[in-house]
């Protein structure tokens, strides 16, 4: 039996034949060998980021303080909502003016019920007036109005009240 297994073996893989499996065996160790290093490697990734990355609070203190303060502003039928993008509240064909500002965002985001936008809320500290100029401008193209209260003069909830009311009557007609 051992007679035939060999010579059916030697059959199989003509001389010089045992190289060729040898390779093969080779091949697939290095193959398994490269699998275990990239899965070994995947872990060590993972690792790196669990301990350099980490949740963060959506909105700082300020904008946090302002954020309660805005909702308790609003109707109980409107949503606020926070660090929206550019390119959520406006469409348009001409990309070569939209593209500095696709990525940007406003603070606040005041929708009604049916989630249409009521205005913008921008919160100003020092210094960024300047900033929002461009984006104000495409803002109001588009028909969005904006309120912007400053960091500085603590706004009272019934002020807001008053201009947010204001402007939802503005989108109802």
């Amino acid at each position: 039996m051992e007679n035939t297994l060999t010579t059916l073996v030697r059959k199989l893989i003509p001389d010089g034949g045992f190289m060729m499996v040898w390779s093969i065996i080779g091949i697939l160790l290095a193959v398994y060998l490269l699998l275990c290093f990239l899965a070994w490697l995947s872990d060590k990734q993972r690792d790196i980021i669990a301990k350099y990355y980490r949740p963060k609070k959506v909105l700082d203190a300020t904008e946090e303080k302002f954020f309660k303060l805005l909702r308790a502003a609003v109707p109980a039928d409107c949503y606020v909502f926070p660090h929206v993008s550019m390119r959520a509240l406006i469409a348009t064909n001409h990309w070569d003016f939209w593209a500095p500002f696709n990525l940007k965002r406003v603070d606040f985001v005041i929708c009604n019920a049916a989630l249409n936008i009521v205005c913008v809320v921008e919160l100003e500290g020092e210094n960024q007036q300047k900033r929002h100029l461009r984006r104000e401008k495409m803002l109001q193209k588009a028909g969005v109005n904006i309120l912007r209260y400053r960091i500085q003069n603590n706004p009272s909830v019934e002020e807001m009240q008053k201009d947010i009311a204001l402007l939802i009557r503005e989108t109802k007609n």
